[in-house]
């Protein structure tokens, strides 16, 4: 075999992602890309990468790199996808256009290097774990668009730690906070 087999082999190859998701808490985050992009099962996706400025979940420290991966093959995916672009661009639902859907998230894999216009955009980020029929968990995310120069900074310091206060089994009145101290 040669080198430039291996070579080939290896500038053919897709890059690996290890894409660490949400856990409960409050996040402040700079978005680094959002894309469209197909799972290992073909299956139409949307993802937010984010990098964590701070939050109140230790687990989750600052330069932490988050991902939000929407399904939008079910019912409830693109809406979710438009509550998104609607709460972190400050616009109406109906300013929504296939325009704007396309300079937010990029295909991946395509041919436009144009970077998303929400690419270090700043987004106070809420996320709740929520029970699902099947036992698991289910993140729900809830998202506001921070600018650093209008809005104040929430205090993360004086908020619960929510990777202990999700850890705990026993419900306590600090695990209600955390869950509903959603700061807008």
């Amino acid at each position: 075999m040669s080198s430039s087999y291996f070579s080939k082999m290896i500038v053919e190859a897709a890059i690996q992602t290890n894409a660490r998701y949400f856990e409960a808490g409050t996040y402040l985050v700079e978005i680094d890309h959002c894309k469209f992009f197909l799972n290992r099962k073909r299956q139409m996706r949307a993802a937010v990468e984010c990098t964590v400025v701070d939050s109140n979940n230790s687990a989750c420290p600052e330069t932490t790199q988050l991902t939000w991966v929407v399904s939008l093959d079910n019912d409830s995916g693109p809406s979710t996808l438009k509550t998104f672009m609607v709460d972190l661009m400050g616009c109406r639902p109906n300013e929504i256009t296939d325009e704007v859907v396309n300079s937010i998230f990029i295909e991946e894999g395509s041919d436009n290097a144009t970077p998303s216009i929400a690419s270090g955009l700043h987004a106070i980020v809420n996320a709740h774990e929520k029970p699902t029929q099947s036992g698991g968990k289910y993140t729900k995310l809830a998202w506001k668009r921070f600018d650093p120069k209008t809005n104040t900074r929430p205090n993360f310091k004086a908020m619960v730690d929510a990777s202990s206060a999700a850890q705990s089994t026993s419900p306590t009145e600090s695990n209600v906070e955390v869950s509903d101290g959603i700061p807008f």
